[in-house]
């Protein structure tokens, strides 16, 4: 799924940026290594695991985390706009919160696992919450290929 949607964006010459907390970097790493894909398609990412990465780069207001939590859908709808303003030339932002393992904001409703994501395209946002099982690097690899097939869809809609 991954190589198809870096085939369609570098076909289509769209550009995507992430803002990632929960998956540190990891989405940015997996779209930039195809051949010909990393350098056409990314124009780069930033990794706000920390909430005061989120409040003193990104501008989320400390109110809204304080509300939500780190991990929540809305601070993902949050960075996901704070990101377009750093990266203005990207056709998509994705910005990834979540719980990969214990240690965040789990609770009932919201446990490791649970995985928020905000793709910015055509001046629209498409939010999307998932719940993926396994070990840390496991969920990783599910995310990308969730994320990889939303921005698919997202594109084959436009």
């Amino acid at each position: 799924m991954l190589k198809h949607c870096c085939d369609v964006l570098e076909n289509q010459q769209l550009t995507v940026a992430f803002i990632e907390s929960a998956s540190s970097g990891y989405l940015s790493s997996q779209f930039s290594i195809y051949k010909n894909s990393g350098a056409d398609i990314l124009l780069g990412g930033l990794v706000s695991y920390d909430p005061s990465i989120k409040v003193s780069i990104l501008h989320v207001d400390p109110k809204l985390i304080e509300i939500h939590t780190a991990e929540s859908a809305e601070v993902t709808e949050a960075m996901v706009i704070q990101g377009k303003k750093l990266f203005t030339a990207a056709d998509i932002i994705v910005s990834c919160t979540g719980l990969l393992k214990p240690g965040g904001s789990a609770t009932a409703d919201k446990p490791v696992g649970t995985f928020f994501i905000c793709i910015y395209f055509h001046n629209k946002i498409h939010q999307f919450k998932y719940f993926i099982h396994g070990e840390p690097l496991e969920k990783l690899d599910t995310l990308t290929d969730l994320v990889a097939c939303e921005i698919l869809g997202i594109i084959d809609k436009a």
